[in-house]
């Protein structure tokens, strides 16, 4: 059930939100409205779409970019108790004042139980028929931990790198410092920004980037296969 909350004046000034994209910072106003009175709620990506973006198709795919995002600026904590995925407001009381609260039906946050959020969650009913039963769940926690710890490249403006997350949690390719390195140096070969390479990577579909794929279309692109032939005649042969 969706609730009443307060905004203060302040709020676009913050500095946290300065840091992340506006997509973001909808949500996270979005996300007080759905929270219960202890600032939880469940945090099933497709759910949180489905409830907080009712018209945008694009929403599903994008929200777990936005909530990784907020939760790497500390804004919001994703956690997993019971098989099941939560979300937690960080500093909540500072943000609400609640007379008389209900109480939480949603166990709380702790250290131990913190995931990182995807660009793209899975349903429980997914999360049930794909699960491993004998996934060693101290590994899970290790690779979601460095997966946590790759920040928005410099440069790389905070939509990009979402949607890039996004990109690459939908070819289940997770991302790494070594695989972002990987892509900057390749994009270095071709004369290219990180961006301009992360954003040709979605643009064509492709998981990685590769210099040679860009500067072969551009040694095409650039040689001159008229010179040699004569005037241009009207309907665009040339003489010979």
């Amino acid at each position: 059930m969706g609730r009443i909350r307060t905004l203060k004046p302040e709020f676009p000034q913050s500095e946290s939100m300065g840091r992340v994209s506006r997509e973001a910072r909808l949500l996270f106003i979005l996300l007080w409205t759905l929270v219960d009175d202890s600032g939880r709620t469940r945090a099933a990506s497709r759910m949180l779409a489905s409830l907080l973006y009712p018209y945008d198709d694009d929403a599903p795919a994008k929200i777990g970019g936005w909530m990784a995002e907020l939760e790497a600026e500390g804004c919001i904590a994703c956690y997993e108790v019971g098989g099941s995925t939560y979300l937690a407001i960080r500093n909540w009381a500072k943000h609400q004042k609640i007379d008389k609260p209900s109480s939480s039906k949603i166990p709380p946050f702790s250290e131990d139980s913190r995931v990182f959020s995807n660009p793209r969650e899975s349903s429980s009913l997914d999360q049930d028929q794909g699960r491993d039963q004998g996934r060693d769940q101290d590994q899970g926690k290790d690779q979601r931990a460095k997966r946590a710890s790759v920040p928005v490249p410099e440069g790389v403006p905070p939509q990009v790198w979402a949607d890039f997350m996004a990109h690459r949690k939908a070819k289940r390719a997770p991302v790494s410092a070594t695989v972002i390195a990987g892509i900057q140096r390749e994009a270095a070969k071709a004369g290219w920004t990180l961006e301009r390479a992360l954003v040709e990577c979605m643009t064509r579909g492709w998981q990685s980037f590769k210099a040679d794929w860009v500067v072969k279309q551009q040694s095409f692109a650039s040689t001159d296969y008229t010179e040699g032939l004569g005037a241009e005649r009207e309907d665009g042969s040339y003489d010979l």
